[in-house]
C-alpha cells in the first residue's frame, strides 16, 4: 500500500477514505455508530467516554412511581404509557378526585400525546400525561374548560415550563420543573387545610422528600400554580415575570430504568482502561443512584461544582 501511494500520491485521500469506511463498517457490525470518518482514527487512543444518560444508558421509558402531595406520599402502579394502573395511599387505592388539583398541571402543562399506548413527544411529559390519565383526567375536556393562551417553553436556563390558561376572568398559571428552582419561586404550599405559607419547616420537609426520592433513582419534578386576574396578564410581556410567588402543589418521582447492556458495556470499557462519565440534567442524588446501578465509579458533580474547578 505504501509503494502504491508513493507511486501515485493523488490516491492517498481515496485510500484513507476507503480504509476508514471499512473501519466504520466493522464498528457497525459491533453495534457502534460513528458520524465522522476521522473519528475512527482516534478511537484507539480514547481514554474517556462522556455519555448522555437518558436514552443512551437508560431505556428512555419514563414511568411515574411516587407522588408527594398535601404532605402525604402515594405510590403509582402500571408500566409505560398505558392508562392501566392505580394511585395508592397508605390506606389503599386513592379516590381519584382527591388528586385532581395536582393532576391538572400534568395534563395541561404538557406537549406530549399518547395514542393507542404509543408516545409522541418527550418521555418525561409522556409519563406525566399517563399519570393524569390514571387519575381519570381527559385532557381534551380540561383544555376546553381552561384553554391555553400563552406558554413559556422549557429552557435549561430557567429549568421549568409554564403554561397560561384562561378561566373566566382569571388566568391560571401551571408550572413544572426542577424542585430546587421552583421551591425558590414558591411562597405557599398546598395542604389539606388549603394553601399555607411555605415556611422553613415545610421547605425542609419538601427538600427531604426530594432527596428521599432521588436516592431511589427517581427523577423528581415539582409542580406549582398561580392564579392572577386576566386584566393583569399581558401575553406580549416577559412571561418569566409572572412565574413567581407560586403555590407548590407537589412532587412527582419518575424512573427511567438503566439498559441491561449498558452495564456490560461500561464494564468492558473499564477492562480496556477507558473511563466512562455520565452526563445528565437529573438531580445529583438521582444521578448517583443510577450510576451505582450501572456500575459507574467516582463522584457526582453538579454543573455549578464543575464550573468552580480549575482548568
Amino acid at each position: 500500500m505504501s509503494l502504491a501511494i508513493a507511486a501515485v500520491p493523488e490516491g492517498l485521500p481515496a485510500v484513507v477514505t476507503v480504509t476508514l469506511a471499512l473501519g466504520m463498517r466493522e464498528m457497525v457490525n459491533r453495534h457502534a455508530l460513528i458520524r465522522r470518518l476521522a473519528s475512527v482514527e482516534t478511537l484507539g487512543s480514547a481514554s474517556v467516554i462522556c455519555s448522555d444518560k437518558t436514552g443512551t444508558l437508560t431505556m428512555n421509558q419514563m414511568t411515574a412511581r411516587q407522588i408527594f402531595y398535601c404532605g402525604h406520599e402515594y405510590r403509582v402502579s402500571g408500566e409505560g404509557y398505558a392508562k392501566q394502573g392505580e394511585i395508592h395511599g397508605a390506606a389503599g387505592p386513592l379516590p381519584l378526585p382527591a388528586l385532581r388539583e395536582l393532576m391538572l398541571p400534568l395534563a395541561l402543562c404538557n406537549e406530549a400525546e399518547i395514542r393507542d399506548g404509543e408516545l409522541q413527544g418527550d418521555p418525561t411529559e409522556g409519563a406525566l400525561l399517563a399519570l393524569a390519565h390514571k387519575a381519570g383526567l381527559d385532557r381534551a375536556v380540561e383544555s376546553a374548560t381552561a384553554p391555553r393562551v400563552a406558554e413559556l417553553p422549557f429552557d435549561s436556563q430557567w429549568k421549568f415550563m409554564a403554561t397560561f390558561h384562561q378561566i373566566g376572568e382569571m388566568v391560571q398559571i401551571y408550572v413544572k420543573g426542577a424542585p430546587d428552582v421552583l421551591l425558590a419561586r414558591c411562597r405557599q404550599i398546598s395542604t389539606e387545610l388549603g394553601p399555607l405559607q411555605l415556611d422553613e419547616s415545610w421547605r425542609q420537609r419538601v427538600l427531604n422528600q426530594n432527596g428521599q426520592m432521588a436516592q431511589q433513582a427517581l427523577r423528581v419534578l415539582a409542580v406549582a400554580r398561580k392564579l392572577i386576574p386576566a386584566s393583569a396578564f399581558d401575553r406580549e410581556a416577559d412571561l418569566l415575570s409572572y412565574v413567581d410567588e407560586l403555590e407548590l402543589l407537589g412532587l412527582i418521582g419518575l424512573i427511567d430504568p438503566p439498559r441491561p447492556e449498558a452495564r456490560e458495556a461500561i464494564a468492558l470499557c473499564r477492562r480496556a482502561g477507558i473511563k466512562v462519565k455520565m452526563i445528565t440534567g437529573d438531580h445529583k442524588l438521582t444521578a448517583a443512584a443510577i450510576a451505582a446501578e450501572l456500575g459507574l465509579e467516582g463522584e457526582a458533580i453538579s454543573g455549578a461544582g464543575l464550573d468552580d474547578l480549575s482548568d
